[in-house]
């Protein structure tokens, strides 16, 4: 019954090649070890046995002849067979005559002090035949001599010849093992290789592995990098065919800025994220004569008009990034330009560069008489596509039409409900993560049927005596290079919430760039969910699609470095730079999240349609889950399922 339990316990144990190699090297060595101490031992045995044989041969044969030479006294014959006996190792010797009678005897009946055990006595004890000499008395036969040696001596000396042996064995089997294990590492090392390829895949990272010398490892990793390969290409092929497509339905043909359509998507998703508090601004540049130029110029000189203009406002956008988080610029009809921008509070002093930079511009067309006035406006609390374009562009109207520059700037600029200043606003956020006046917000991720998939969680701080969630306070929080602490924040309430009680379902955390280009702050977060491995296994790191692509090289290190801990990364906020990602079938993504601006009203733009339909393949060809964000219509809703959407955020 026993033996019937450990054969089911080994059938069901699991057990590696490396263990199978060294269970067979270690039994090899067994065998030739044993095998070499036996066969030396026994021929150690033989070997004494012969010698004693012929040295008994030898002693019965000289003192057979010794005594046929002397008067056959029995005194004499006593005392010479004594002396004999007493001189040397005997066990018995006999003198008997022809009728077998004893005529002279001496035995060795005592045991010896020896160190053999008894059970090697017993394998290897030493049955020696006696030697046998003939005694005559002149020509006629006076008796037989027998002549035994004691074998215990020679047994002893076979124990300690037998010890050697096994310490020696022993030795040169220790050092075999070492070899072997040297060996053993160089010749398996491919095949660990060949294992971390293997659970890469399973991960969702198709990577390629070096191919080793060994033949048949050498098989096995061409056939997965040929697989390996076979996916990089149809990802880059989909890459370039859903860039091309995103590029062509979201831009302008001719300045390759955004277009009305994407814009308007782009600027109701700014909305949405305004409600609780506005954050930007808008502005409207128009062209006025740019009919009337159409008919001074060519079309060739037109079109580069437009894309000098363009680039015009793409470097006043490039040299005044510290007074925004984020812009998108678009081109919303023939003559009209606009850009939005996020997290802005000093709209004068944009509008007074761009006008040094328009001013500079007409200069370069003196021969044409150009008007380029632009508004510019806060974006309200609650304000509509409709009322943000509409109060640009009856300030625009206001604008005489008379050649060169003009601004309009809306004075409608909200008080902070707070704080006016920088320094208030830093207090107030240190003073809320010190004094732990936060709270952890939940948004669940769950498919079409209702199932939870994960909770993504966001955090918010007690503000002069108010809860305010993260869209409050972003802003300041990044502009005060405070986003890590937040960070740091949420991971410790994280903890204190769930390190007791691990979730069921995943649980996702955003983490910023302030923390992702944070050496100190990235390794401090790792390292302390480390300590929680249960808690790890169950989180799942979000990153924005921005920082994947301008920050390659650290995105993946730290993709690595996360799934070492066993949690799990996804893409948040993905749309326009996802065909940017290079290797993306390497990071082992457990899902994307599409930026609310490719979700709303998906139904009635068959433009995204077909490129999210593209994203969802690509995606889901390597393991990649995708959910949608902001999205709440029912026909929406509908169109994502069609899409292949695997399920939505509820914010």
């Amino acid at each position: 019954m026993a033996s019937f339990s450990l054969s089911k316990y080994l059938k069901k144990r699991k057990i590696t090649l490396r263990q199978e190699l060294w269970i067979a090297l270690l039994i090899v060595i067994f065998v030739g070890f044993i095998s070499s101490v036996l066969i030396s031992t026994n021929s150690a045995k033989n070997y004494f046995s012969t010698q004693l044989y012929l040295k008994n041969v030898d002693n019965a044969s000289s003192l057979a002849l010794m005594i046929s030479q002397l008067d056959k006294d029995p005194v004499e014959l006593e005392l010479l067979v004594s002396a004999t006996f007493d001189t040397g190792h005997y066990k018995r010797i006999e003198l008997q005559n022809p009728n077998g009678e004893v005529i002279v005897k001496r035995t060795f009946t005592d045991e010896l002090k020896a160190t053999a055990p008894k059970w090697f006595r017993a394998m290897y004890g030493l049955n020696v035949q006696p030697g046998v000499g003939q005694v005559n008395n002149g020509w006629q036969q006076f008796g037989t001599l027998f002549i035994e040696s004691h074998s215990q001596y020679a047994e002893q000396a076979l124990w300690e010849s037998a010890l050697k042996l096994f310490f020696s064995f022993l030795i040169v089997a220790f050092f075999a093992c070492i070899v072997s294990a040297y060996f053993l590492s160089r010749i398996l090392k491919p095949l660990d290789d060949v294992v971390y390829q293997a659970n890469a895949f399973g991960e969702k990272r198709f990577i390629k592995s070096s191919v080793p010398r060994t033949f048949e490892f050498a098989r096995l990793v061409q056939s997965m990098n040929q697989l390996s390969t076979r996916f990089s290409r149809i990802i880059k092929e989909d890459n370039k065919r859903l860039e091309e497509l995103r590029f062509k339905s979201q831009h302008d043909e001719l300045t390759g800025l955004a277009n009305r359509e994407y814009f308007g998507a782009t600027l109701e998703a700014h909305l949405q994220k305004s409600k609780d508090h506005a954050h930007g601004a808008l502005f409207l540049f128009r062209v006025v004569n740019l009919d009337k130029m159409s008919e001074q110029i060519s079309r060739v000189e037109m079109v580069n008009f437009l894309r000098r203009f363009s680039q015009v406002l793409i470097e006043f956008l490039e040299s005044n990034e510290a007074h925004f988080s984020e812009n998108y610029i678009a081109r919303i009809s023939h003559n009209d330009f606009t850009v939005l921008f996020s997290d802005t509070d000093d709209i004068e002093v944009l509008s007074k560069k761009v006008v040094r930079l328009h001013e500079s511009f007409i200069e370069e067309y003196k021969n044409i008489e150009l008007a380029i006035p632009h508004s510019c406006t806060y974006i309200q609390k609650n304000d509509t596509r409709f009322d943000v374009l509409k109060r640009a562009d009856e300030l625009l109207k206001s604008a005489d039409n008379k050649p060169g520059v003009q601004a309009k700037v809306s004075d409608n600029k909200q008080k902070s409900e707070l704080f006016d200043d920088a320094t208030s606003w830093q207090n107030a956020i240190e003073e809320a993560l010190d004094n732990k006046a936060l709270e952890i917000n939940t948004y669940p991720v769950t498919s079409f049927t209702g199932q939870l998939m994960q909770n993504q969680l966001g955090l918010s701080l007690e503000l002069g005596g108010q809860i305010y969630r993260a869209s409050y306070y972003y802003q300041w929080a990044n502009r005060l290079k405070l986003l890590a602490r937040l960070d740091w924040g949420l991971i410790k309430a994280l903890v204190a919430q769930y390190s007791i009680e691990p979730p069921s379902e995943l649980i996702s955390v955003e983490l910023s760039a302030q923390t992702l280009l944070d050496d100190a702050a990235l390794a401090s977060i790792l390292t302390y969910l480390s300590a929680f491995p249960d808690l790890a296994s169950k989180i799942c790191f979000d990153i924005r699609e921005s920082i994947a692509v301008s920050e390659i090289k650290i995105f993946k290190g730290f993709c690595e470095d996360v799934r070492c801990m066993g949690a799990k990364v996804a893409l948040k906020r993905v749309g326009p730079e996802f065909t940017k990602i290079e290797k993306i079938q390497e990071f082992g993504l457990e899902m994307i999240k599409i930026d609310s601006v490719y979700g709303h009203n998906i139904s009635y733009s068959q433009d995204n349609q077909t490129f999210l339909r593209g994203v969802c393949t690509l995606a889901h060809s390597i393991g990649i889950k995708v959910v949608a964000q902001g999205v709440t219509s029912q026909d929406d809703l509908d169109t994502l399922i069609n899409l292949g959407f695997d399920g939505v955020i509820k914010e």
